[in-house]
């Protein structure tokens, strides 16, 4: 069975002209500052960059094989979050060195405060045939942005419902 390696999450990856990543801001936090007298928006989803990296070791026997990265997220209450993929590897890695799969994404579900679970795994033959392996980032709500280098802080706006025409 291929093993996982590295899964991290951050902000932004950037590729150089050989294709090798550099992980920008590895997070495992964001706390979203919600005014006083303010609620969370129950569907809410910030606009705000994020990217996956995972790094995965196959045998000799299993780099003839075709296999994709599935993909999930899973608010803090256990219900999905409108996140979720797959991603067929179109190379794998030979000599015992890492396969490297990352996606970037624009846009974070914010609105539940407590644990956020970005979920990865390998499917061959559009059946899952490792673990599921989660990451988890603590989503927090406050009222003022956090002191220090503790997270990433976002903040979003929702417009005022229009008053309803008599």
């Amino acid at each position: 069975m291929p093993r996982l390696g590295s899964f991290l999450i951050c902000e932004k990856i950037i590729q150089d002209q050989l294709a090798k990543p550099t992980l920008v801001s590895i997070f495992q936090k964001l706390s979203a500052v919600v005014p006083d007298g303010q609620e969370m928006p129950k569907e809410l989803i910030v606009t705000s960059p994020w990217a996956i990296f995972t790094e995965w070791f196959f045998t000799e026997e299993e780099l003839t094989r075709k296999w994709a990265l599935g993909l999930e997220v899973v608010m803090p209450d256990g219900s999905p979050a409108p996140i979720r993929g797959r991603v067929e590897m179109k190379e794998l890695a030979p000599n015992g060195q890492g396969t490297r799969v990352y996606l970037m994404m624009n846009g974070m579900p914010i609105s539940q405060a407590g644990f956020l679970s970005a979920n990865v795994w390998l499917e061959r033959d559009s059946e899952r045939a490792t673990d599921v392996f989660s990451y988890k980032i603590l989503i927090e709500h406050t009222q003022t942005p956090p002191a220090g280098d503790v997270g990433t802080v976002v903040m979003g706006t929702v417009p005022a419902p229009k008053p309803v025409a008599n």
